[in-house]
């Protein structure tokens, strides 16, 4: 019984989404991008765009979710770290403070993968 407890738990840390929490430094009233997600195949090709939703809305700025071509940034033992070296298709998250507001400010976001992955993300955001 207790194998099999150790194996339901493992399975479901593996299966959980991982929450990202990131520090970003932004320009009062300037655009900046906060994230880029892409699901893309070995050879580069897109999988489809990721669904973003947004769980915590900025108080002192706005969130916009745009589709784009940017670099990825797969870690080196992914296969698909080739695709770090091209632009791909994917889904930009950018933040823009309200004009003259400095200060911290936060947003987070849960995005959804074509591949079926979810990665929530948090972040703080210092506007000078």
């Amino acid at each position: 019984m207790r194998a099999a407890i150790t194996i339901a738990i493992a399975m479901l840390s593996a299966t959980a989404a991982q929450a990202q929490f990131v520090t970003k430094y932004a320009v009062s009233g300037q655009p900046l991008k906060l994230d880029f997600a892409a699901s893309v195949n070995p050879d580069c090709s897109s999988l489809g765009p990721p669904t973003i939703r947004v769980v915590r809305v900025p108080e002192h700025g706005r969130l916009t979710v745009v589709q784009t071509k940017d670099f990825a940034t797969f870690r080196p033992y992914n296969p698909r770290s080739v695709c770090n070296q091209r632009r791909v298709a994917g889904t930009a998250i950018r933040y823009v403070s309200q004009r003259g507001f400095i200060g911290m400010d936060a947003a987070g976001v849960e995005i959804i993968f074509a591949s079926g992955n979810l990665r929530q993300a948090n972040f703080t955001i210092n506007v000078r």
